[in-house]
């Protein structure tokens, strides 16, 4: 009579124990700041001051770390700066970052900065400074016009490179 009872509660004990795992949900460690709160593609972000544009950023995606307080731009980025209704210059780069609570955009990976008066801008990475409307960059820059090409490591501008600074230069004057 022993041994059928002690099977019995032996097997019982297996199938309960066996049982216990299968219920549990699964359980993934996420860190909520890795996370983005919301993600868009194809989209367009516009940039005013007192209802007027200042600037209009275009992406193929973006994604918006709230926690973070920032947004991460990827699949192209291009931002159109304008000054008195009309776009002084086109940013276009690979990716970039923005800072939501101050609105500096960093552009960065092919960056390239084209005005409305034919001056180019070349650059790894690029800043875009909201409070005074300026871009600068602490990496190899080039920058043509129609009279000249400059080169060398650092720069900062007006967002509509007419004037700009270029501070370990080297470059040609042409002609």
């Amino acid at each position: 009579m022993r041994r059928p009872l002690l099977l019995l509660t032996f097997i019982l004990m297996m199938i309960l124990s066996s049982c216990e795992d299968k219920f549990k949900p699964a359980s993934a460690d996420i860190n909520s700041k890795e996370v983005p709160s919301h993600e868009s593609w194809n989209s367009s972000v516009i940039f005013t001051d007192s209802s007027i544009t200042k600037a209009i950023l275009y992406a193929g995606h973006i994604s918006v770390f709230t926690e973070g307080a920032y947004t991460l731009i990827d699949s192209g980025a291009k931002v159109d700066f304008f000054k008195e209704g009309k776009i002084v210059s086109t940013l276009t780069g690979k990716r970039g970052k923005i800072n939501d609570k101050s609105k500096d955009i960093e552009i960065f990976d092919s960056v390239k900065v084209v005005s409305s008066d034919s001056v180019s801008l070349s650059t790894n990475r690029l800043y875009w400074n909201n409070t005074t409307r300026k871009v600068s960059s602490e990496e190899f820059v080039r920058i043509k016009t129609p009279l000249e090409e400059i080169e060398g490591y650092g720069f900062e501008s007006d967002q509509s490179l007419s004037n700009y600074r270029i501070f370990r230069v080297s470059g040609t004057f042409t002609k």
